[in-house]
């Protein structure tokens, strides 16, 4: 009996039940926006670049979170109603961690053109 007991408890182990498996992840939608200056490219911060509102004074757009438009079945809804699938998801990612790390890269640049200016005014004297 424990014999027949152990293994049903592994059988029923076994297998992994995972919801939303099937379901679109907004990481690989066209409409995906990642927020700039945000290292973290799966962020609740990032945006939705097809649901927003325009601001009629400035004319600026301000998009919806993502986690909004999925949990709101008016727009995206929990099924991504509205997801296109990005071709190029790795050039996506490889751009935003460019943009994210510039001012980084602003940093490191002026330090070496300093040292590279000292060094040459040291080397002139």
């Amino acid at each position: 009996m424990k014999i027949l007991y152990f293994i049903t408890l592994v059988l029923i182990n076994s297998e992994k039940i995972i919801r939303n498996i099937n379901i679109p992840s907004c990481r690989n939608c066209i409409h995906y926006l990642p927020e700039t200056y945000n290292n973290d490219f799966d962020s609740s911060f990032n945006k939705c670049n097809k649901f927003g509102e325009k601001d009629i004074i400035t004319n600026q757009i301000n998009h919806d979170y993502v986690n909004h438009c999925r949990n709101d079945e008016n727009k995206c809804g929990k099924d991504g109603k509205y997801f296109e699938y990005e071709n190029n998801i790795n050039l996506k990612i490889i751009k935003h961690q460019i943009l994210s790390n510039s001012p980084y890269y602003i940093l490191w640049i002026s330090i070496i053109l300093n040292y590279v200016a000292l060094i040459y005014s040291i080397q002139k004297k």
